[in-house]
């Protein structure tokens, strides 16, 4: 059983926060693509978008409703186009990184947005107590704080920069018999200094519109890519379609870990 929270946010509550143009298109085609090549009864997708992807109802759905839902062997998998931010809790405190839902507060960000190192442990941890075999989360966000992608610097960072910091479908897959090993990926659209780009000739951010391609590719009758495989091909095509500004990251904790092929 594959699960899966799909969020996607060009528009935010906050004015302060720029919007974005191709998010929610990218998180609609991996939630289109996954509802038409898995089988239904053998996956189970949320899609939030905007206004919808607020914290609590991300929250919600990824630390409650997915443990709850999850059974021993079951793969999630997490996606999250959106703006990412460098920021500090205080003017002293080392950068943290933060993914940024619908209703974040510009001058809260600490406090309305999704810690990377507080919140998103927390879920890796619940969902793996819960007997989820597979998790994989996706982020075609930055968290560089660079502009013209998705990502921007918080007004406590921005007033301290000096602290450091750190078609046509064959039949739908079926997830019986199909081996796609264990442990937990975090598969990230850029490294920490670099911006996340999206492309308006592409209609989508330039790692989700790879990662797409990289699913959907013909691997002579194979069933499943492995994640490292996955990584290469998406990582030389980003990296050359940005000219090397762009390198997408990978942080496993894995064990032959596969996704389904979805062409």
């Amino acid at each position: 059983m594959l699960h899966a929270v799909i969020v996607g946010i060009d528009t935010y509550q906050d004015s302060s926060i720029p919007p974005l143009s191709c998010a929610r298109s990218d998180a609609r085609a991996l939630g289109d693509l996954l509802e038409r090549r898995i089988r239904p009864g053998e996956r189970r997708v949320t899609l939030l978008e905007d206004e919808q992807a607020t914290r609590r109802n991300i929250m919600v759905a990824i630390g409650e409703e997915l443990p709850a839902a999850v059974e021993e062997n079951d793969t999630v998998l997490l996606y999250f186009a959106c703006h990412g931010s460098p920021e500090r809790r205080t003017s002293r405190d080392r950068r943290s990184l933060y993914l940024v839902p619908h209703d974040t507060e510009f001058q809260r960000i600490y406090a309305t947005a999704i810690d990377m190192e507080r919140d998103v442990p927390r879920w890796l941890e619940r969902l793996a107590g819960a007997g989820a075999k597979l998790v994989v989360l996706l982020l075609d966000a930055c968290f560089s704080g660079g502009a013209g992608g998705r990502g921007f610097v918080g007004p406590v960072l921005r007033n301290n920069p000096s602290v450091p910091g750190y078609l046509d479908d064959p039949a739908p897959i079926s997830f019986k018999d199909l081996d796609l090993g264990q442990g937990q990926a975090i598969f990230a659209a850029a490294d920490g200094d670099q911006v996340a780009m999206e492309s308006m000739d592409l209609g989508h951010g330039i790692f989700t519109y790879h990662l797409l391609k990289a699913l959907t590719k013909a691997r002579d009758g194979a069933r499943t890519v492995h994640l490292g495989v996955l990584y290469a091909e998406v990582c030389d095509a980003v990296r050359g379609a940005t000219d090397e500004r762009q390198e997408p990251v990978l942080n496993t904790r894995l064990k032959n870990a596969r996704l389904p092929c979805l062409g």
